[in-house]
């Protein structure tokens, strides 16, 4: 793998945090997709919330080209950004915009496919179009959220194909998965769905691309992949859900967090330790490195990191933009030294399962989105 230098011209004066995206691993992860769901089928990769946080455009351009077919995301600002980068790959807008004159022109402009969940917003979509505009419709199977309600999405679909200038073209749902997964409640949803796709053929109605299956579904049934999927968190990793998805979990996208020390001294305190902000012991050796809850540390850690290969515990919550470390068994550490927050150093590894047990996070998709923008990225390219 090669190193490409971190995203942004001010990165290189920002401070010693760098996360470490392994844009090979993605592209694994796309090739494996593409040969579970088959040829024939629509890959719709989910980038949402700037690509689950590793990065909107790096990682479109790479799926893109290790196998996904198109691209879709929640705010229509991500889908402008990469308009103007030159990606010419179909996008599909979720819902997240209210429809008005803009919204409209900005779909046809930068040519990308809204999603529809009311009749009223159709309307609007139909009154202000310019030209024939492909729209998505968005079916309500059991998430109780947006869209149509199943039994009406037919009936729906009907009246919006007979607006102007729109034509149905993506008919899509998000199915409802509690914790532990119910599979027989998956399938009363999916029924839902086919039910209502049945109804779409019988009134003459033909929606091309019909997508049910994020990553979710997809590693818990192959009944949900129809002709279209649109998974998004199984691009980064292996999926913890239940299921036979039998994931090369060999690498992932989180490849490395990472700081520096920037103070490093012994503690003499002898008064007030009660107040202290950490137990305080005799002779304790503090560090201290850059990064700090605004950076979102407070949800990146497993309690302690690597600092010349071996284990330091942290010391009290982050601070703002600092975090106190408990150097005392490590006595030859010093300002520079590389700390790792996640990832290996030295032959110990703090893995990304550990951090997300620790913070008792669902995914770890949301290790990525913690890390904030004033991170920078940096993108480890296949080699």
């Amino acid at each position: 793998m090669n190193p490409v230098l971190p995203v942004g011209d001010l990165a290189i004066h920002a401070r010693p945090n760098l996360f470490e995206i392994d844009l090979g691993a993605i592209s694994q992860f796309t090739r494996f997709i593409r040969e579970y769901v088959g040829k024939d089928v629509t890959l719709c990769a989910a980038l949402k919330c700037n690509a689950y946080g590793f990065g909107l455009l790096q990682v479109a351009r790479t799926v893109l080209a290790s196998g996904a077919d198109m691209l879709s995301m929640v705010d229509p600002m991500n889908a402008i950004e990469l308009r103007r980068a030159g990606e010419t790959a179909p996008i599909l807008v979720y819902p997240g915009a209210v429809a008005a004159p803009q919204t409209v022109s900005d779909a046809e402009v930068f040519d990308f496919i809204p999603t529809l969940i009311d009749l009223e917003s159709a309307r609007i979509y139909s009154h202000y179009a310019t030209k024939p505009l492909r729209v998505a419709v968005k079916v309500d199977i059991g998430q109780e959220r947006l869209g149509f309600p199943a039994e009406e999405a037919a009936a729906a679909i009907a009246v919006i194909t007979g607006l102007p200038k729109l034509e149905v073209h993506i008919v899509n749902a998000h199915p409802n998965v509690p914790s532990p997964p119910s599979l027989d409640y998956l399938d009363w949803q999916l029924g839902r769905f086919e039910a209502m796709c049945r109804q779409l053929e019988a009134d003459g109605l033909n929606v091309p691309i019909r997508m049910v299956a994020s990553s979710k579904i997809l590693s818990l049934s192959r009944k949900a992949i129809f002709n279209a999927v649109d998974p998004g968190q199984m691009f980064f990793g292996p999926f913890r859900a239940a299921g036979d998805v039998p994931w090369p979990a060999a690498r992932g996208a989180f490849a490395k967090l990472t700081s520096r020390l920037i103070h490093v001294r012994t503690l003499d305190r002898k008064e007030f330790l009660a107040q202290a902000p950490f137990p305080i012991r005799p002779e304790m050796r503090l560090g201290v490195m850059p990064i700090g809850s605004a950076d979102g540390m407070a949800q990146l850690h497993c309690g302690e990191v690597l600092v010349r290969g071996r284990r330091a515990k942290l010391l009290g919550n982050p601070s703002l933009e600092h975090t106190r470390l408990d150097l005392s068994g490590i006595a030859d550490a010093k300002v520079g030294d590389e700390v790792v927050i996640i990832g290996e150093q030295g032959g110990d590894t703090i893995t990304t399962d550990a951090v997300v047990a620790h913070q008792r996070h669902a995914r770890i998709a949301d290790l990525a989105m913690a890390i904030r923008p004033s991170v920078p990225r940096q993108y480890l390219e296949p080699g």
